[in-house]
């Protein structure tokens, strides 16, 4: 669990930015190099600039149960719940997007109700399961998620998590 900086532009109009190595430098120092593709008027991109030391990030698990329900045992559950906290240890707000998975059934009798704080986004990027939280945190806060999920199947059947 750790956070990686991300600086992200959009290309003014005009001539296109051709492509070509770039020097990166974080709060005047430098911190390595990278390369740009060539880069139209109004195109996005992102540059990698590495684990963000000042972002402390934490993923516990709160809890994992699982049992059955009905009178007969009629069906199987499956609940886990997380908690995810940021801080941010900067001097200024920062902009998170906080990104994890989530299980998707392939079988209409399996269900999969996610728990605690809605996603702000799920199948991030077109990626099944995968949802994400995007916030601001102000300078020296913490933003904590509560993240869980439950499944439920029929008895007579068996799951395996991929």
């Amino acid at each position: 669990a750790k956070a990686y900086l991300y600086a992200e532009m959009t290309m003014a109009s005009g001539a296109p930015l051709l492509t070509g190595p770039v020097s990166l430098f974080r709060d005047g120092v430098f911190v390595g190099t990278g390369k740009l593709p060539t880069l139209a008027g109004g195109e996005d991109h992102k540059l990698g600039f590495g684990v963000d030391d000042r972002v402390r990030v934490k993923h516990t698990v709160r809890k994992q149960q699982r049992g059955e329900t009905g009178l007969i045992s009629s069906s199987r559950t499956d609940s886990r719940s997380y908690k995810i906290s940021v801080t941010n240890l900067h001097k200024r707000p920062v902009s998170v997007t906080i990104i994890d998975q989530a299980p998707v059934s392939a079988d209409a009798e399996i269900k999969v109700d996610v728990l605690g704080t809605p996603p702000t986004k799920r199948n991030v990027d077109d990626k099944r399961g995968v949802v994400s939280w995007v916030s601001e945190i102000a300078p020296n806060a913490e933003k904590v998620i509560d993240f869980g999920y439950r499944v439920s199947w029929p008895a007579a059947k068996e799951i395996r998590y991929r």
